[in-house]
């Protein structure tokens, strides 16, 4: 079997995310499940680190697993949790992008990125970062596509 076969598949998942940003799914949810318990986390390191911990959980986490599953030399894993760090930054970017229009429907009382920007005092630059925060996710699907051509070089396995 083609060690190319998880990049084909994630490679068209990867388009349809792309082409349907803001349109949310499950794996939205599972983003907001993970984003939630980061702010608590976080808390300790003060309030803007708290206020930033619900994002820094939901891309810290799959990236761990990422470098945790290429350590362990697992192609397809890899590129799963690649796939997920990129989505949670499509996530991320339709967030980063309302902080100045405040349309999406929050759980809290305060939108994250509305009280971030507001601090650094770039609020009126929501879209702009909104949609760099896209482009890092466009890059790493990308990364992602490329990965086995990238990782074979170094004796990966190919994991099913």
């Amino acid at each position: 079997m083609s060690v190319y076969w998880g990049s084909y598949l994630l490679g068209i998942a990867s388009i349809y995310f792309i082409l349907s940003r803001g349109n949310y799914t499950i794996l939205d949810w599972l983003h907001l499940f993970i984003h939630e318990p980061g702010h608590f986390l976080f808390a300790i390191f003060g309030g803007f680190i708290g206020m930033l911990g619900g994002t820094l959980m939901q891309t810290l986490l799959p990236l761990a697993c990422a470098i945790l599953f290429y350590r362990w030399k697992k192609i397809f894993s890899v590129q799963l949790c690649l796939f997920w760090l990129a989505h949670s930054l499509i996530n991320v970017s339709v967030y980063v992008d309302d902080a100045d229009k405040m349309k999406l429907r929050i759980i809290g009382k305060i939108h994250d990125w509305n009280w971030i920007l507001g601090k650094l005092n770039v609020t009126e630059y929501a879209t702009e970062i909104g949609y760099f925060v896209f482009g890092m996710a466009i890059s790493i699907f990308i990364f992602m596509i490329l990965a086995p051509k990238l990782m074979t070089r170094t004796e990966m396995v190919i994991d099913l």
